[in-house]
């Protein structure tokens, strides 16, 4: 009797199960990065979007010329 066969012993070489845990540790961090990045970038789409809104509300508001507190004058009639 032979015993088990060649493929039996490939299985069981531990370099082969290192070699399997490494692929499958850059595919997590691969798929991670793919993940945050389309995240980081839908956030600064919305990002934007809601500062064109905003700027649409406010368009008229500007303090360029005004100071930001005024002296009250009372007028006397």
């Amino acid at each position: 009797m032979g015993g088990p066969g060649p493929a039996a012993g490939l299985l069981a070489e531990p370099q082969v199960c290192y070699l399997l845990d490494a692929v499958l540790f850059l595919y997590s961090l691969i798929l991670t990065c793919l993940y945050c990045r389309l995240r980081f970038v839908a956030w600064r789409r919305r990002g934007e979007a809601e500062k064109k809104e905003d700027e649409g509300v406010y368009a008229g508001l500007s303090s360029e010329h005004h100071e930001i507190y005024e002296t009250l004058r009372a007028e006397h009639p």
